[in-house]
């Protein structure tokens, strides 16, 4: 039977979808296949560029090489539209070249670009700014970032800032305010004075340990996922968060009392969550808060300890939170069973997982108090600490089998 190549004879767009999955060193590769496949690399709209210079060895040779290799990409490149474009790079790259293919991409319309590079006295292109073809854009630079006041980024959904320091107070705002159709931003070891997010379309907002030196506003009606972690700020302001559905918050200061008014507003913008996931140290400061908040909305908590640090006032939140329905955290963190049972045990958690468990007489005893008042319970999850043999965890799944049960739909995991 004659050998045919059919995949050669296919159209160039089915082509050019196929090579789409491989990355752009490997479509760039087909090249040499046939005169054929000579320019069809050119047809890919997904084009990810990526140099490690972690390693002090890397030869003179290879960084000349990899900036030859994306500037024949990008001269072949025939595509009128550019779908993704990510850019790696560190500072022995020639940073106007740099700027070139960065300008290259947002002249042909790019819709989603990610950037991590690491240049000295490096500018982005104004066009970057004004870029109405953007719907991700995804920032990582040690540079100081200048938001021009013409910034405007109409279509921009999705928005990544990492390592990044504003050096105006008014930056973050500014680039915020901008993107109308914003409904993700993150951002993660970023340095600013002020931090002022006013946005009615925002869903998912995550601060990471950026350095807030001065305040940080929040009017997000429409946030339903918050992630804040990092030190208390100077000052808090969160307001219209009726939205929000969970908030996973990790303070990791140590000093309390000097922080009792910031924390009260900061937990007070945020009680009306579903589901809220604390630290250790979280949990701390908001038992330091005055009048403590309440939760009318809480349906699931979950505590986790941080660093070993364990809090112990889980009591205090399950009689403040009525509709409570799962419960998640460390055995630790309950020291004193509340001698009036709180509604939510008694008509309302549903599950409940306990944490770093072990044989001792106090651990036994927490899990029988859940048993013996949780008229609902349907599942109770024993998570033991790694030490336990099979033979110890099946002796605490006994006793608790054997324990009065308020709910006769409750199944018991020990793991």
């Amino acid at each position: 039977m004659e050998n045919v190549d059919r995949i050669s004879n296919l159209p160039d767009s089915i082509l050019g979808y196929i090579l789409s999955f491989l990355s752009t060193k490997e479509a760039v590769a087909t090249s040499i296949l046939s005169s054929k496949w000579r320019y069809l690399f050119a047809l890919v709209s997904n084009l990810d560029f990526e140099l490690d210079e972690s390693s002090q060895m890397l030869k003179i040779s290879t960084i000349k090489s990899f900036m030859c290799f994306v500037d024949r990409v990008l001269f072949f490149h025939n595509t009128a539209n550019i779908n993704a474009f990510r850019l790696r790079c560190g500072k022995r790259v020639d940073s106007d070249r740099v700027y070139g293919w960065i300008s290259a991409a947002i002249w042909r319309g790019v819709k989603h670009l990610g950037l991590s590079i690491s240049l000295d006295n490096f500018t982005l292109p104004g066009a970057l700014f004004t870029c109405t073809t953007l719907i991700t854009l995804k920032l990582e630079t040690n540079l100081a970032l200048n938001v021009p006041k013409d910034v405007s980024l109409p279509n921009l959904k999705i928005l990544h800032l990492k390592s990044i320091m504003f050096p105006n107070d008014d930056s973050v705002e500014s680039l915020v305010s901008s993107c109308i159709s914003l409904v993700e931003l993150i951002i993660c070891n970023c340095s600013t004075k002020k931090c002022n997010i006013s946005h009615n379309s925002l869903k998912v907002l995550e601060i990471i340990r950026s350095v807030l030196n001065g305040s940080l506003v929040i009017d997000t009606p429409a946030l339903a996922y918050f992630n804040y972690t990092y030190s208390v700020a100077r000052e808090y302001s969160l307001k219209n968060l009726q939205s929000l559905i969970r908030a996973d918050i990790a303070f990791l200061d140590i000093r309390f009392d000097s922080h009792q008014t910031k924390v009260t507003a900061f937990f007070e913008g945020i009680s009306n969550v579903n589901i809220l996931v604390l630290s250790s140290t979280s949990l701390k400061l908001l038992k330091c808060c005055e009048p403590l908040p309440i939760f009318p909305k809480l349906l699931h908590l979950n505590l986790y300890c941080d660093y070993h640090n364990f809090e112990r006032g889980v009591a205090n939140l399950l009689t403040d939170s009525g509709r409570l329905q799962s419960l998640l955290f460390y055995q630790e963190a309950l020291t004193n069973l509340p001698e009036r049972v709180p509604h939510c045990i008694l008509y309302q958690l549903k599950v409940i997982e306990i944490s770093g468990f072990t044989t001792n007489k106090d651990c036994i005893g927490k899990a029988k108090y859940f048993l013996e008042n949780a008229t609902v319970l349907m599942k109770l999850i024993i998570r033991t600490v790694p030490f336990l043999s099979e033979e110890q965890k099946s002796r605490i799944y006994q006793q608790l089998m054997a324990s009065p049960s308020k709910s006769k739909q409750c199944c018991i995991l020990v793991v």
